[in-house]
């Protein structure tokens, strides 16, 4: 039995950039990264989410409403944003994907092309898989002309501050408690103090005559799901809906991409994984808890948002904010990001750009996250390199209902199994493979038109000699 379908031919894009833009000054950028974030938004349909800030952006921007990632963990996501490639081997899937890239003698990306076109590239806070800092240096090499830091002290360096708890420890894993909510101030925690950073560079950036590329990144609501109580207490008279389907889909095949995360289940000290299963109040904490990073960060980034009016730059800066992947909450019966469903491979995207077309018009086009760099080339008139990803400006001068993709590729591996996926328009498919490029042995399929919670697979066990018959 062949493979179902070669899922590489279906990345073919269906529109590609038409150009230079016609304004004259080149545009700033602000790239804002964001860790974990699901696209549940208010801007996205969830009105129990508490988001002004990005619900605001959305109303003069364009929400992608189906931007795909192309591997569901944090430092290989990054990787495919800054160089614009798709993984092209297993090394690629890993958080240690930019410095793999590197070794392999990756020298240029579309951030390169920016500083060599006369860009300020200046990056803060968590943009690759660990935040650059001026004593540790960038996993991109040469990419950035500015490495800024934050108030990290409390915590030791930024590395550490990741896991930051509001006390000043970090999570010691598998001890460490998976949330906390007290009544401190913003800046007990460091994405208020990366926020904090972003404003005073702003602030500098606008008395400069060269244009910049400013990449922000927030942790939240990356776990441990910290956050000040008043962000925790905005949700007390919520009503947050549950996850919907919350078990395995029907009719997997064996092997297949269904199983927790360890970094949920082995980094801290609870016992809601004892009985080996998320029950009802179980999700509904850690639904809350999430909601309090999400509405926390946004409030986070509002600061960066007016930081950019007050410094006069709004009218003259793309903005965009990128969510790195999603993450279970329950669906499917999962916690975490490590998957190759739905829920952990569509995150947020929304771009804002000097002169667009009808602002607050969402796309429903299928965009990859290989796509935002060729994008942000073009918007700014400059000429791209060789790379997997093809601009979407045309989405955002034109019209907002064009397409863009047949398919979104995506990657992840499980043991020694390696799957690939490709979102269609109404479909997803997954390949899993010895290794990389080895044996075909399983294919799930779903339709995400009739069945969009993945409750059923239409799959097959394929014996690896019947791939080349």
């Amino acid at each position: 039995m062949a493979a179902l379908f070669p899922i590489l031919a279906l990345l073919m894009p269906l529109s590609a950039g038409p150009g230079a833009p016609t304004h004259d000054a080149r545009p700033n950028v602000l790239l804002i990264c964001v860790d974990d974030l699901r696209p549940e938004l208010g801007c996205y349909g969830a009105d129990h989410a508490i988001t002004p800030a990005l619900d605001e952006l959305s109303r003069t921007a364009r929400r992608f409403e189906r931007h795909y990632v192309t591997v569901p963990t944090c430092g290989a996501s990054r990787a495919s944003l800054l160089t614009g490639l798709v993984p092209s081997k297993r090394a690629h899937l890993s958080n240690n994907a930019i410095k793999v890239r590197t070794a392999d003698g990756l020298r240029d990306t579309w951030i390169h092309r920016l500083q060599t076109a006369g860009y300020t590239t200046a990056t803060l806070g968590k943009v690759e898989h660990w935040p650059a800092s001026e004593v540790g240096g960038s996993e991109l090499s040469g990419a950035w002309s500015e490495i800024l830091s934050f108030d990290s002290a409390p915590w030791g360096t930024n590395r550490d501050a990741f896991f930051a708890y509001a006390d000043g420890s970090v999570r010691v894993p598998g001890e460490s408690p998976i949330s906390e909510s007290p009544d401190v101030p913003d800046d007990a925690y460091p994405d208020a103090r990366i926020a904090d950073g972003a404003v005073e560079a702003l602030q500098r950036f606008a008395d400069d005559d060269e244009p910049f590329l400013l990449a922000v990144g927030f942790f939240k609501p990356h776990l441990p799901f910290n956050a000040p109580a008043r962000y925790r207490r905005m949700y007390d008279d919520v009503e947050i809906p549950d996850a919907g389907f919350t078990v395995a889909p029907r009719g997997l095949p064996t092997p297949n991409g269904h199983g927790q995360s360890g970094e949920v289940t082995n980094n801290y000290g609870h016992a809601m994984w004892d009985d080996k299963q998320w029950d009802a109040e179980e999700r509904r904490r850690m639904r809350r808890d999430y909601l309090a990073c999400v509405s926390y960060v946004d409030a986070q980034i509002h600061r960066v948002l007016v930081g950019l009016e007050e410094a006069g730059l709004a009218e003259s800066t793309i903005v965009v904010v990128w969510g790195d992947h999603g993450w279970h909450l329950g669906e499917l019966g999962l916690m975490g990001k490590h998957t190759l469903y739905e829920v952990a491979l569509r995150s947020p995207l929304i771009v804002r750009s000097p002169g667009m077309a009808n602002p607050g018009e969402a796309s429903s086009a299928i965009v990859s996250t290989v796509d935002v760099g060729s994008t942000i080339l073009d918007l700014c008139g400059i000429a791209e390199d060789a790379s997997d990803g093809v601009s979407f400006a045309p989405i955002m001068r034109d019209q907002s209902d064009r397409e863009h993709r047949t398919a979104a590729p995506s990657f992840w591996s499980r043991g020694p199994l390696v799957g690939r996926t490709v979102r269609t328009q109404d479909s997803r498919t997954v390949e899993w493979r010895q290794g990389f490029d080895g044996p075909l042995v399983s294919v799930e399929q779903y339709d995400l038109l009739h069945d969009p919670e993945q409750r059923e697979c239409v799959g097959s066990a394929v014996e690896a000699q019947e791939e080349n018959d």
